[in-house]
């Protein structure tokens, strides 16, 4: 049993999991968390299971039951207590394009002045595809969503991406939403809301599952293994290198009178819960 208690800096994150390691999961020890302003890291991750000290993004509960589980929105150096595999999201289709929705995704938001808009679209062109991208965060809530084109059977088409959405001062932390805890209603209200005329499909990706998404012209669910393009880092791994080249972007729009960046990376993703992880962002 793992304990973990209220403030750390006294143990380095790999000495203890190198330790938990070698001494078995019987054995109780208490990490003390220093809980601190993370401005100048540009990653995010699922507080459900995971937090952050002044170094390391690690694991305090077991993970959500989900076939992809988010390991960090951002970059780093991976640890595992037990083999998994790792991935990060190409694409929200396997049999789209290079430039379709995906790769480099927000992770955090920075408001340099002003507040965060929302109900409103946030607008930006992926500085890889040069494809306008959007976001949209629905006032007194938790919920957002990444909008951008992708192609379905050749087919100019729209995604949605229903994610989570977390303030802490001046830094907006985004994360994946599970299928469950989506709002059809208001979902497929912001995808259409959002432009892109002439697009063929408006399809909502929930990128914590792979087996369904949700059309909202027919709207309805429809089974599609695979239907997410994941791509494999790492296989049983005990560690892996997150580390794309480059790391990420840094976008500054300007809503109304709101400045904000947008912090582009890679969303990483075990398929397993390791036991417990540890990232060390660099």
């Amino acid at each position: 049993m793992y304990k973990f208690g209220s403030s750390l800096g006294k143990i380095p994150i790999p000495l203890v999991f190198a330790l938990a390691t070698v001494v078995g999961v019987y054995t109780s020890f208490v990490i003390n968390i220093n809980v601190l302003d993370v401005t100048h890291w540009p990653v995010s991750w699922d507080p459900r299971y995971a937090t952050y000290n002044i170094t390391h993004l690690y694991q305090t509960a077991p993970m959500i039951g989900t076939p992809y589980k988010t390991l960090i929105l951002g970059y780093g150096t991976a640890q595992f207590r037990n083999p998994t595999n790792v991935y990060y999201l190409h694409r929200v289709h396997s049999g789209g394009r290079d430039g379709d929705l995906g790769g480099y995704l927000p992770t955090v938001l920075i408001i340099e002045s002003g507040s965060l808009p929302t109900n409103t679209y946030i607008e930006w062109t992926c500085p890889v595809s040069n494809h306008v991208r959007k976001l949209y965060f629905v006032a007194n809530s938790h919920r957002a969503y990444v909008i951008g084109p992708y192609h379905y059977d050749g087919m100019y088409s729209v995604a949605i991406i229903p994610v989570y959405y977390r303030v802490n001062g001046n830094n907006v932390f985004i994360y994946p939403m599970e299928r469950p805890a989506v709002n059809i209603n208001e979902m497929c209200s912001v995808i259409y809301g959002a432009g892109y005329p002439n697009a063929n499909f408006r399809d909502a990706f929930f990128v914590l599952g792979d087996s369904s998404f949700f059309d909202c012209l027919d709207y309805s669910f429809f089974d599609s293994p695979n239907r997410l393009g994941w791509v494999r880092i790492a296989s049983s791994a005990t560690s892996a290198p997150l580390n794309p080249s480059p790391t990420h972007y840094r976008v500054t729009v300007n809503v109304n009178n709101n400045r904000i960046t947008i912090v582009l990376a890679y969303w990483y993703a075990v398929d397993r819960d390791p036991g417990y992880f540890v990232v060390r962002p660099n």
